[in-house]
């Protein structure tokens, strides 16, 4: 069973996070060697590099900047910069992802959002192929598959909009948002047909609106999704 660890972070203690995570954290910069960390047996405190693998510090100077119009080479111009979440390969992401199923704490990086959301319509085609083959028998393993995939599609999109100094709200908060949104349109449209009223411009007109609102929002959370990740750590790790 992975071990739930604790760690010192601005004189208070973060956690319970995974060994998985702590490593992000170390790749982040947010624990060095010298962060007390702790989990359940240990009777104090300890070092981080007593736990976990420290690399050494390089021995080279930093990198001067580059000349005006010269570009990074390709083996540096890494996913997010230093500091941010670590890319992955469409493989280590599925893996992660499922490893985290129902984490919303943390960083995800963009190769770690879109190559799940990859592996999701894959399956949803997948799952479609099935029910046109199998029928219901196809129909439920999609329905299974969807469900086995909703929990951590959430995970990894709150920890995206982490890795971009945004709050997970943006998507909670759109979730929460529907309930409201839809008891509103449904007085309304009582409302309208108590009131006799005839003219379809209403109904079209008020259909219109939340349309519109919810491309916005889709814009909006598409693009804060495809942003690079902060450099080094921020408030969400």
């Amino acid at each position: 069973m992975t071990k739930a660890w604790h760690y010192a972070w601005a004189g208070k203690s973060e956690g319970p996070v995974d060994d998985l995570a702590i490593r992000d954290l170390i790749r982040a910069g947010r624990i060095k060697a010298d962060t007390l960390i702790w989990s359940e047996g240990m009777a104090d405190w300890q070092r981080a590099d007593q736990h976990f693998p420290f690399a050494p510090p390089p021995l080279t100077t930093a990198m001067p900047p580059l000349p005006q119009g010269a570009q990074m080479p390709p083996q540096f111009a890494r996913d997010g910069g230093q500091g941010a979440a670590p890319p992955r390969a469409f493989g280590e992401a599925i893996k992660v992802c499922f490893q985290k199923y129902a984490t919303f704490k943390g960083r995800a990086s963009r190769s770690e959002y879109w190559w799940f959301f990859l592996f999701c319509i894959i399956l949803g085609f997948i799952g479609g192929a099935l029910e046109g083959i199998m029928g219901n028998d196809g129909a439920a393993l999609s329905g299974i598959a969807s469900l086995a995939t909703f929990l951590p599609s959430l995970s990894v999109t709150v920890r995206r909009l982490h890795d971009t100094d945004r709050s997970g709200w943006w998507i909670g908060g759109f979730y929460l948002a529907m309930i409201p949104v839809g008891v509103i349109a449904g007085l309304i449209a009582a409302a309208i047909d108590a009131a006799g009223a005839q003219d379809p411009l209403i109904g079209m007109g008020l259909m219109g609106l939340m349309m519109l609102l919810l491309f916005g929002y889709s814009i909006a959370i598409l693009v804060f999704l495809c942003s690079k990740g902060t450099p080094g750590p921020n408030r969400f790790g």
